[in-house]
């Protein structure tokens, strides 16, 4: 029998889901190298003029097995507002700050998605007088604006793993506070002229802050329907949009239902070419439904960006609250004599990694919970199997079915738990907690192990095989 593991985290409202179908481990199906698609977030990197940042100790940075970063400079003071308030003087403060990101994640071998929106000022927090591209049909400053962003990323050698995400979040009138039609007909003008100036380099878009899960919706149809009849010089290189809050459902359903929406409009189908470029809601931002999401991301092969919910200075730093600064009367006493500390989130992300590691190391198939609201990612090396897992916010009680164990295994196989806490994005839980090893009964390749999952705690499971 297996022992109930203890819990740290208080309950949200426990629903007990033992009737929901399980989780499912396959480990007869691998479905390739584990790469940490999910270790990428936006912003998050402290600013230094126009240099790499080497604020954060990179213990932290390798630890997660980083990826890949997007920013633009946005929410920076003035002079620093942005080309539609100040013009080339408004626009370089903010093309400085990305500079610098750009080589900080460069440092780690990551690629950068630059975002224009941001240097063009449009930042959610421009007034109402801002002005956007192809205002009263005059697209002579698009043009002037993005003349300059070329000669800048040319000047600065900033081509090399970068992406030019084309605009964010054009669905919504924080950032872009004009018509859809307006939006179609930029990205078509910009698109075009980012790839006679650049060829290349790497388009990504919509970057819409809903999904594709709706496949009646009127913005979602519109893009595409404009991709299909403009040619293939308008297709972005990579899809891209957000999953953020239960509000919108999981990647099982969004990408399936965006495959279908290219069929639907005779586009070429899309292969590992996905940015899930903001992912998860502040509430979603603990140690559970970060496991959630990377079953989600790497079942789907969609490479994951964590959304940053910091504001002015505070969006600049943090790695989108994987790490917290300390308090001027605490600097210095940080990781590695810095002045950050880790939070529950960041070792989850370090235990990923550690996924990965080693030269026969596959990722196993799997399937989440029948609600979807479990989801695991799981690797095998051949010897040991490794299970991460979590909810999406909920309590409850779930389980994990884990078929095709080989005959080797016998009638017991021994799995060790972990549990990785959460204190909140500011307190240092410490590393994860071993809860010890149960033998469980395996019949006929199989072995079920009962998961009493909180909202905000994520779980690992090693099996043994041999």
């Amino acid at each position: 029998m297996a022992a109930a593991m203890p819990t740290s985290s208080a309950p949200v409202g426990h629903t007990d889901r033992q009737t929901v179908a399980p989780a499912i481990v396959n480990l007869t199906t691998l479905t390739g190298r584990a790469t940490c698609l999910a270790s990428g977030f936006i912003y998050g990197w402290p600013d230094n003029g126009t240099s790499a940042s080497t604020a954060i100790p990179s213990s932290l940075v390798t630890g997660i097995h980083f990826r890949a970063n997007r920013a633009g400079g946005a929410q920076l003071p003035a002079p620093a507002l942005g080309w539609a308030a100040g013009g080339y003087d408004g626009y370089i403060g903010r093309f400085d700050s990305a500079l610098s990101n750009y080589r900080t994640t460069r440092l780690y071998g990551g690629t950068f998605i630059l975002l224009p929106h941001d240097l063009w000022g449009a930042d959610g927090k421009q007034d109402g007088s801002s002005i956007f591209p192809g205002d009263n049909g005059d697209w002579t400053e698009m043009e002037a604006f993005w003349t300059q962003v070329v000669k800048d990323l040319k000047e600065n050698d900033m081509l090399e793993e970068l992406v030019i995400d084309v605009w964010n979040e054009p669905d919504i009138d924080s950032f872009w506070d004009r018509s859809w039609e307006q939006y179609l007909e930029y990205w078509t003008r910009a698109v075009r002229l980012l790839r006679a100036e650049l060829p290349g380099t790497l388009l990504s878009g919509p970057s819409t802050s809903a999904s594709p899960r709706i496949p009646t919706s009127t913005q979602w149809s519109s893009y595409l329907a404009l991709l299909a009849g403009a040619g293939n010089d308008t297709i972005p290189d990579i899809y891209a949009w957000h999953q953020l809050s239960d509000l919108d459902t999981e990647p099982d359903v969004t990408i399936p239902t965006f495959h279908s929406l290219l069929e639907q409009y005779g586009l070429p189908p899309s292969q590992h070419n996905i940015d899930i470029n903001e992912y998860a809601w502040p509430t979603e931002q603990n140690p559970g439904a970060s496991a959630w999401y990377m079953g989600q991301l790497e079942r789907n092969e969609a490479r994951g960006l964590r959304a940053h919910w910091g504001t002015a200075s505070g969006l600049h730093d943090s790695m989108a609250n994987m790490i917290y600064p300390l308090p001027v009367e605490e600097e210095g006493q940080g990781i590695d004599g810095s002045n950050y500390k880790k939070n529950g989130e960041w070792y989850v992300y370090d235990y990923y990694k550690a996924m990965s590691d080693g030269p026969d190391t596959q990722r196993v198939s799997t399937t989440a919970s029948g609600d979807r609201k479990f989801d695991l990612f799981a690797t095998s090396d051949g010897a040991v199997v490794k299970l991460l897992a979590g909810t999406r916010s909920v309590d409850g009680d779930y389980v994990i079915q884990v078929n095709g164990l080989p005959a080797t295994a016998g009638s017991e196989v021994s799995v060790r738990a972990i549990r990785f806490d959460w204190a909140g994005p500011v307190a240092d839980t410490g590393p994860s907690v071993d809860l010890g090893i149960t033998t469980y009964q395996v019949e006929g390749g199989s072995l079920t192990i009962p998961v009493p999952a909180k909202s905000s705690i994520a779980y690992a499971f090693e099996i043994e095989l041999a």
